[in-house]
Order: structure tokens, then sequence, then C-alpha cells
């Protein structure tokens, strides 16, 4: 009986650490990842965001998205090997005091409109940008 308790409690512990680092791995950049990859990490852990191929421009190698009320829009750009190396949110000043939060919350404060992080061996930089009807946040690893 006691291992079957024993059994039990590790179960959980194994559960609760695999869901602990799945919303890790969820919460971080896609600068750096293939097409493909980025495509699913955004259904798996922004499921808020829907493909948007309304406009689709011939110059630029880049998925879009939008979310549910379209206050905001994901732009990712990526190289010609098909490697995310920009990420761009465009967002309506509605979002504005939600976002600054999430920033200031989750990253190492630069200057007033700029953050940094450190993934693996790079450096990723974001940066907010205000607009007359909507303010720009975008992310790209530093060179």
């Amino acid at each position: 009986n006691r291992t079957k308790q024993y059994s039990m409690r590790t179960r959980w512990i194994i559960l609760v650490l695999m869901l602990a680092l799945g919303s890790t791995v969820g919460a971080q950049s896609l600068i750096g990842l293939p097409k493909e990859e980025v495509s699913r990490r955004i259904r798996m852990y922004h499921k808020d965001f829907r493909k948007d191929n309304l406009v689709v421009s011939q110059h630029f190698n880049y998925l879009k998205y939008v979310n549910g009320i379209r206050s905001r829009t994901w732009i990712l750009y990526f190289t010609e090997e098909d490697i995310c190396h920009l990420s761009k949110l465009v967002c309506d000043y509605e979002e504005y005091d939600d976002v600054m939060d999430d920033l200031n919350s989750r990253y190492r404060k630069v200057d007033e409109f700029s953050w940094e992080y450190r993934q693996d061996q790079w450096v990723n930089q974001i940066s907010l940008s205000k607009q007359e009807y909507y303010f720009t946040v975008r992310e790209t690893r530093m060179k």
C-alpha cells in the first residue's frame, strides 16, 4: 500500500514538472527557430492568435497572426533559410498597459522603451515604439 502511495505521488510530481516545463517552453522566444517550428509553437502556446493570409507580400518572408479581437497583430520575419530573425507585435493602445506590465515583469529594462534578456548564448533585444494610432514591440537578436 505504501509503494502504491509513493508511486502515485511520484506520478503527480512528474506531471507537474512536465506541465511547468511545457509552459516555460511556450514562453520562449521564437527568434532563431525554423518557420515550421514557429507555426507549431504559435498553434500550441498562443491559441488566441489566428493566421492571417488576407495580404501576402512577395517581398518579405513572413507569417502574420491576429488575435481574436484584432487588437494585436503579430508578424514574424524569416531569412531566406526560413529562420525567424524578427518578431513585431503591432497593438492598439488599449493593450498598452498590459504589454508594458508584461515586458517589465519578464525582461531586464535597458531604458524607458527597451528591454533585453539572455537566451542560450544569445542576447535578445525588445523595443517598443509609439506611433499615432498604435504601438509596436520588436524583438530581435543582438549581433
